[in-house]
């Protein structure tokens, strides 16, 4: 869904932080920014203000979601470095370097919006492309502090350091930018997020799965408040995404899945019809093609038995989640790769891969996990019983408290999150926790749990064992070294 004239108006930035100016380029974007003067051409920059990258291969491969897949060799430079968290200095698709990137370049894009809308709001009330700008701005940082970052803390969010939190549209090269702490950047991701989330207008959008509706700017919402520990915000930005006591109609239905074929799953997973997506992306990415389930660091047999087999159920039930291909490739299919040409004739272009980036189902499971967090059990157990049956290919009878505390009474021990948990709550969450697992696998969004929960995680391969504590700083990528050698400060190691 990129077009290439939006680069234009973003190159700029992504040179300022990665020294890779070239003047001629640069010499252009003055006369380029004059021409942003509609509100149609604000809409078509902020088509690039969505990161045209991935990140899920370094996501899962650093996470607990993979293990060494003893009888596959080829290695993957992306796959096998994050596996290890070695630092990655490569530049290509699906690097780190290439997701900073591409996620600055979206920011640039937000805030030349931002300010062309500035420079129009006179002729005609452009608030809806504001609101849309400031969400897709925060959005972006608060995917580079998922990544760069420590999980917050508010006890040491003061002194831990956050990234540069851009605001203006750029108009020199090599701009002075500093890390502020971790505290600032939160404040200021939190007020684009709120002041942005009321100025959106879905009626403008003629792919809206494409762009931060009121719905999916609530669903990042949920995604931000959680990783702050404020619970009662994750429940009422989860609220809005479910308009009706009805949440069902909203979320993935496996069930509905299981009939269909491999390509039609794959191809199903991440469209803008199916109803629980509320952001989806096509960014150029090779994650569609091989890095999802060829990699030797991935998905093993010994981790599907555990996470699809009905042991891991809360009532010991099949699951309706599908998994493919042979020992050594399995996977779900969740990531579908289309080829972008950029000159027909020469069959030039690049790969691009559609996928979920925000999902109800993981809204749906924000909220239970906060009304856990505040002690609201009744609210996380009828909620659960509104999410379970969608993946549950056996009829089940509705889960109960004795369920839950029989199947995970002990369990939870392995949570060291920045905030105290009693014993239910452990139990209750480790529920929570195994259910997100089951249903992100390949997004990513594990590691962000592994992250936020200070979970220790163990890798084995042939050069030995290797353990990530809470505390290691290999949790954050290090910085691009570009970055590093234009002045931002790097991560410690």
């Amino acid at each position: 869904m990129k077009k290439i004239f939006t680069y234009k108006y973003i190159g700029v930035f992504l040179f300022v932080i990665t020294l890779s100016a070239c003047n001629s380029f640069l010499d252009e974007l003055p006369d380029n920014r004059t021409e942003i003067d509609s509100a149609e051409k604000i809409q078509e920059l902020l088509v690039s203000a969505y990161p045209d990258g991935l990140y899920m291969g370094i996501a899962e491969a650093m996470s607990d979601n993979v293990a060494d897949k003893i009888t596959i060799n080829d290695i993957n430079r992306v796959n096998d470095r994050a596996y290890h968290w070695e630092d990655n200095l490569d530049i290509t698709r699906d690097t780190p370097t290439f997701y900073w990137n591409a996620v600055y370049k979206a920011i640039a894009s937000a805030n030349q919006a931002l300010e062309s809308v500035t420079l129009l709001e006179n002729k005609t009330n452009l608030d809806y492309l504001r609101g849309e700008a400031l969400v897709a701005r925060a959005y972006g940082h608060f995917m580079l502090a998922m990544l760069w970052c420590k999980a917050y803390n508010p006890a040491t969010a003061s002194s831990d350091m956050g990234l540069p939190y851009v605001t203006i549209a750029e108009k020199k090269v090599f701009g002075n930018y500093k890390r502020i702490s971790l505290q600032e950047y939160y404040a200021l991701i939190q007020k684009d997020l709120e002041e942005g989330i009321p100025l959106i207008d879905n009626n403008k959008y003629k792919q809206p799965k494409f762009h931060f509706t009121k719905e999916a700017a609530h669903g990042f919402a949920t995604r931000f408040y959680l990783m702050k520990g404020d619970w009662n915000k994750v429940i009422e930005h989860a609220n809005e995404v479910f308009s009706t006591t009805n949440a069902s109609q909203f979320l993935r239905d496996i069930n509905a899945f299981k009939p269909l074929t491999y390509a039609q799953k794959e191809t199903n997973y991440a469209s803008s019809s199916e109803r629980a997506n509320l952001l989806i992306v096509g960014a150029s990415s090779l994650y569609g093609r091989s890095s999802l389930y060829v990699p030797k660091y991935g998905m093993t047999a010994e981790i599907q038995n555990k996470l699809y087999s009905s042991s891991f159920h809360p009532q010991g039930l099949s699951w309706s989640y599908s998994i493919y291909g042979q020992d050594g490739y399995l996977n779900l299919p969740k990531c579908i790769e289309y080829f972008k040409y950029t000159n027909l004739a020469a069959k030039e272009g690049y790969p691009y891969a559609m996928m979920t980036l925000l999902s109800t189902d993981e809204v749906f499971l924000n909220r239970i996990e906060a009304n856990i967090m505040l002690g609201n059990y009744s609210e996380a157990l009828s909620d659960l019983n509104t999410y379970l049956p969608l993946k549950t290919l056996t009829t089940m009878t509705p889960l109960t408290e004795n369920n839950i505390d029989t199947k995970y009474t002990g369990k939870g021990v392995d949570f060291n999150p920045n905030y105290t948990l009693d014993d239910k709550q452990r139990v209750w969450l480790q529920c929570v926790i195994d259910l997100r697992q089951v249903e992100f696998y390949h997004e990513g969004i594990r590691w962000f749990d592994n992250k936020r929960l200070g979970m220790k995680i163990t890798h084995t391969s042939s050069r030995g064992t290797f353990e990530l504590t809470k505390d290691d700083p290999r949790r954050e990528l290090q910085i691009p070294q570009d970055a590093i050698s234009n002045g931002i400060i790097q991560n410690p190691r």
